[in-house]
């Protein structure tokens, strides 16, 4: 029982950080008459390293399966790479 309690609160934990990293993307996506959001971007790069090493551990102990966690990364980093594009092409347009 308290294990399963533990395990609940750790999903929580891991679906409240990438709702806070895909509102970061977002909001730099939504940053008008600024070429680049540096600042945003490498906040993002440093959440996504510290959420990797969250589900890492959920993995180790069981929490959520190896295929799951690579699937909230791998959906995350897409994402991430579309702003980025998106920051190029805008730039390179102006």
């Amino acid at each position: 029982m308290e294990n399963s309690l533990i395990f609940i609160k750790v999903r929580k934990r891991i679906e409240e950080d990438v709702m806070q990293i895909e509102d970061m993307i977002n909001a730099c996506l939504a940053i008008k008459g600024q070429k680049k959001c540096p600042l945003y971007q490498d906040v993002i790069d440093t959440q996504i390293y510290g959420l990797t090493k969250e589900i890492n551990l959920a993995v180790e102990i069981g929490c959520i399966s190896y295929k799951k966690g690579r699937t909230i990364l791998a959906s995350l980093e897409e994402k991430a790479s579309a702003m980025y594009s998106s920051v190029d092409i805008e730039s390179k347009a102006n």
